[in-house]
């Protein structure tokens, strides 16, 4: 479906004759109309002519001319301009409110701005002698009228008007410049073009037309409203444009603005002419090129030197105290996230120098600046660090002589702020961030992207700093609803301060490198209870003898840094003072000290066991023997790492001296002397070897360092392009590796744990998709299906199985209604499975797909129809009982009763089957004596009780109950008790009645 606004409806033909057919609304006429800022010096008055002559005088438009014109000037420009024009021409005046078809002259040696669609005019500003009127009034031009503004640059010298027509670009406008072929002087021409955002470059008779037909195209006559953009937006033609966008630039502009989005394609619509949308996006597939263009107007990003100077006071403030407090060797880092061309990153570095120079006696070791854009253009220009003599507005005298370099018209930034920074084409949305920064900028580019964006953006901006770390935004954006990651420093200027220890693992919402979002599982617990469960003997065993019985170790690399750790080393290690490290040159005792990296290096070049028996370490008042072997690890995944054992041998004993024994403990004490000196020559060797090494690689390097500055010496302004690059380059993927290693260890761990779980299970596991294709399976199912490694990928159905039943049906039952189904099944070999479907749940909770365990549950089966025989066969026999007989479980549940017992006590079937046998007693019979039987039988114990029960003629009866517990011989367990119920003789009451009463 094709969407056109309302304006579309008015299909007209636009043509020069038809610029005077306007809106009907009068009050939109009398607010709403374009208003274009002409520019121009030398030979612009010529082009202004011509412009005139052919510009109708009821367009609709008002015009407002800025030329460079002498202060001694006595020529009237006004008059000469009317009589090209049968417009209203004026020379502007303080405060004069701008009306539609007329002309504005600015009045010599003035400049001149707008608010609320009013001129003001200003004592002239002059910068080192130049004066920008141009860029003056176009810029406040574009704050004043957003996308109604246009901006028009004629002949002229110097570079005025190419800040202004980036602005205006900004804003939405639109920007004409004249053909530097006509032009008398072709320096502000050319230096607008260079710009990349001129929409027209014409001859001065060819602009008025085209300047009416873009105004007037009825996509721009009538802006949209939220609704409108949203149904634009919703609509295939749009989508369409995206999906060009993201094919041929590799960008998703998805999460742009809306507003922002429409509004750009919209004037290049009109740029071309077109009718609506759809016929946009054939434009754009039989025009590549136009791609581009669309692209880089969507990344119009305007800026300049020192933009907001406030702000920068502010920043200068600030830094300079992060500076103070920085440690010698420390360097600083920044990242200037959308850069555009460059003048925010060198307005960085100059900052930071000028802070480091305010610093006395403090030495800051690099400043590194990362600036980064998305387009790749305005990247290669900031790299050059060539500017036009415009920048001389805003950048002050002092700094133009210190850090830039004049020729001719060109301010070149020297080589010592050049290499201060790295330029480089970065997508904030998708690639990783720099981390460690001081300081992160990141001016007019959340502006552009939606809420939702900017939610994923944050969190990373304060992943990215340190604990000290600043954030500058522009003075449009804020941070949102994230007042826990950082507290402001200047409201105004949208400087914030980055706050320690609030950013919880929920509040990322995405990583641009992917990083899946971690939820807190609630069931942790009970799953780590169940492996604590299910923990083998073996495993419990080994894990006693690594804690309790195996020397402490260290597992290192040959540069001391500890990887793991087993067994109590607090006696051999501690902890230094200052910053935390975990390395074990550093950690051990200092009687170890040098010992140990002498094994350490040994053990690395020998690559065999080394070891160094009773070294003395001091413990208080007494000293410890300790033992120390290292030896170089060839098994995979440690090879190329040391383990170093380190062995308490006890106390050194210190034996009494006596007379008889003084010649020994001299001897003794020899001995030792020469095992001490022997081990010192040892490490004397050792360092003297590692020393001679060294030497060996100084020498090395310094040749290589040598041969290195000599090409440095010969490398051309292109390789320290591609040195920049790569500088950047390898910075992401320092950040993209640590990530990917950091999940590539985890994602083995998971497959070694997942299979050593399911192995260990002895549970054959089957994973399907939505298609029933085999994804993964356990080699346990191999004894059910005939499947091999090649049938991933294959339909189940397509696979022999060994069940008598198929479970294609059942499995499609269970994908469809996302309920879990367990059922029996039997192969053809007489065994039986436990089939267990479960829906294939993603951490996104999407269905993709079934899992199938197979439990082996042949012994349960046969035992369950070996019990229901039993079942059957005792209800069998008690139903031939004359007497009346009951039949319970070792609950005391009735499992059955029969005839005689349901005849003689008037009882249904249902009414005692099931129930709990003492109750049933308690609630028909009103006794509670059978307790003590039915414990006895718990004791595996026979039991034998007579009980009285009044029957339904009155008469008191006698009964005697029997009741004969079954036990499991094996596990001694009361499997089921039966109850026979006999009616006693009168002479047994008698006997009865006398034993109850004590005779």
């Amino acid at each position: 479906m094709e969407i056109k606004k309302e304006a579309l409806k008015r299909k007209s033909k636009i043509l020069l004759s038809s610029s005077s057919k306007r809106p009907d609304n009068d009050q939109q006429l009398k607010t709403d109309f374009y208003i274009a800022g002409l520019g121009g010096s030398a030979g612009a008055f010529k082009a202004y002519e011509t412009f005139f002559t052919h510009m109708p005088s009821d367009s609709g438009m008002a015009f407002v001319l800025i030329m460079h014109l002498d202060p001694k000037h006595q020529g009237n420009l006004a008059e000469l301009i009317q009589t090209y024009t049968s417009m209203s021409v004026v020379v502007a005046e303080d405060g004069m409110l701008v009306e539609k078809d007329h002309v504005y002259v600015i009045p010599p040696n003035k400049d001149m701005g707008m608010h609320e669609r009013k001129l003001f005019l200003l004592k002239q500003s002059k910068t080192r002698g130049y004066s920008l009127p141009i860029d003056y009034f176009l810029q406040s031009l574009a704050d004043d009228q957003l996308s109604k503004a246009v901006a028009i640059i004629f002949s002229g010298m110097g570079s005025d008007g190419e800040t202004g027509v980036r602005m205006i670009k900004e804003k939405l406008g639109m920007a004409m410049v004249q053909d530097p072929a006509t032009a008398t002087f072709d320096s502000m021409p050319l230096a607008s073009i260079n710009t990349n955002m001129v929409d027209y470059i014409l001859s001065p008779e060819e602009m008025p037309i085209k300047l009416i037909q873009y105004v007037n195209h009825p996509i721009l006559v009538e802006e949209s409203n939220n609704d409108e953009l949203r149904e634009i937006l919703n609509s295939n033609a749009i989508q369409k444009i995206l999906m060009l966008l993201r094919l041929h630039t590799g960008h998703d502009f998805s999460m742009y603005k809306k507003s922002t989005v429409i509004r750009r394609i919209d004037r290049r619509i009109a740029f071309h002419q077109l009718p609506d949308y759809g016929y946009y996006v054939n434009h754009l597939r039989e025009n590549p090129q136009e791609i581009d263009v669309l692209f880089n107007e969507l990344l119009i990003g305007v800026t300049k030197f020192f933009r907001d100077v406030n702000a920068y006071n502010t920043l200068k403030n600030k830094l300079t105290i992060i500076l103070k407090n920085k440690i010698d060797e420390e360097p600083v880092r920044v990242w200037v996230a959308g850069c555009s061309t460059g003048e925010e990153a060198y307005s960085m570095a100059i900052l930071l120098l000028e802070c480091v120079g305010e610093l006395k006696g403090k030495h800051v070791s690099r400043i590194q600046i990362f600036a980064t854009d998305l387009d790749n253009d305005a990247i290669e220009r900031a790299r050059t660090g060539c500017y036009r003599d415009s920048i001389s507005a805003d950048v002050s005298v002092e700094r133009l002589d210190k850090y830039f370099t004049k020729r001719e018209d060109i301010y070149c930034v020297k080589k010592e702020l050049r290499e201060m920074i790295v330029f480089a084409q970065h997508n904030m949305i998708k690639d990783a961030p720099f981390t460690r920064l001081d300081l992160l900028s990141c001016r007019n580019v959340l502006i552009y992207l939606t809420s939702e964006l900017q939610k994923k953006i944050i969190p990373i901006f304060h992943y990215s700093l340190k604990s000290t770390g600043l954030l500058l935004l522009g003075p449009a954006e804020s941070i949102g609803g994230f007042s826990e990651m950082f507290v402001p420093v200047d409201v105004k200027w949208k400087l914030f301060a980055r706050k320690e220890g609030s950013l919880s693992v929920g509040k990322i919402i995405d990583f641009p490198f992917h990083v899946n979002k971690q939820s807190i599982n609630l069931s942790t617990q009970d799953n780590s209870r169940k492996g604590i469960k299910s923990t083998s003997i073996a495993e419990t065993f080994n894990k006693i003898l690594l804690e309790s019985y195996t020397p402490a170790s260290i597992l290192v690399n040959e540069k001391g840094d500890i990887l793991f750790i087993n067994g109590k080393i607090s006696r051999f290690m501690e902890f230094p003072q200052g910053e935390a490290v975990l390395n074990v040159n550093k950690m051990i005792k200092d009687e170890l000290k040098y010992v140990l990296g002498n094994l350490i290096h040994q053990a690395a070049l020998q690559k065999t066991m080394v070891s160094v028996a009773d070294i003395n370490v001091k413990e208080g008042d007494h000293f410890r023997l300790v033992s120390l072997k290292a030896v170089m690890l060839e098994e995979r995944p440690l090879q190329g790492l040391i383990l170093v054992m380190l062995e308490d041998t006890g106390l050194l004993k210190k034996k009494k001296e006596s007379v008889n024994s003084k010649g020994q403990n001299n001897n003794k004490h020899i001995i030792d002397i020469e095992k001490e000196l022997l081990i010192t020559k040892q490490q004397l060797r050792s360092t003297i070897e590692q020393m001679e090494t060294s030497l060996e690689e100084l020498k090395s390097t310094n040749e290589e360092l040598q041969s290195t500055n000599e090409e440095l010496q010969s490398t051309n302004e292109e390789s320290l392009t591609t040195k920049e690059e790569m500088q950047s380059l390898n910075e992401e993927l320092m950040t993209i590796n640590v990530q990917y290693q950091s999940k590539a260890e985890e994602l083995t761990q998971l497959n070694n744990d997942m299979k050593n779980l399911l192995d260990s299970t002895e549970i054959g596991t089957i994973f399907l998709d939505n298609n029933l294709d085999v994804l993964r399976f356990t080699p346990q199912v191999r004894k059910l299906f005939n499947l091999i490694p090649s049938d991933v990928g294959r339909s189940i159905t397509h696979i022999v199985s060994n069940f008598e039943t198929p479970l294609e049906e059942e499995i499609r039952e269970v994908i469809e209604n996302l309920l879990t189904k367990e059922i029996e099944v039997k192969t053809k070999n007489n065994e039986w499975y436990n089939v267990r479907i479960m829906p294939y749940r993603t951490l996104e909770n999407f269905i993709s797909g079934a899992v199938l365990t197979f439990s082996r549950i042949t012994q349960y089966k046969y035992m369950e129809f070996k019990l229901n025989a039993l079942k059957r066969y005792s209800a069998g026999i008690v139903n031939v009982l004359i007497e009346p007989a009951v039949q319970l479980d070792k609950n005391h549940h009735v499992i059955t009763v029969n005839n005689a017992f349901l005849k003689r006590f008037h009882v249904e079937d249902q009414e005692i089957v099931g129930h709990y046998f003492i109750e049933f007693l308690q609630n028909n019979w009103n006794i509670d004596k059978l307790d003590a039987v039915l414990k006895l039988c718990k004791r595996k114990e026979k039991g034998t009780i007579a009980i009285e029960l009044e029957n339904d003629e009155g008469i008191i009866e006698t009964l005697e109950i029997n009741a004969q517990p079954f036990i499991d011989a094996e596990t001694s367990e009361t499997l089921m008790v039966l109850i026979i119920i006999n009616e006693v003789e009168i002479d047994k009451v008698e006997e009865k009645k006398d034993f109850k009463s004590g005779n």
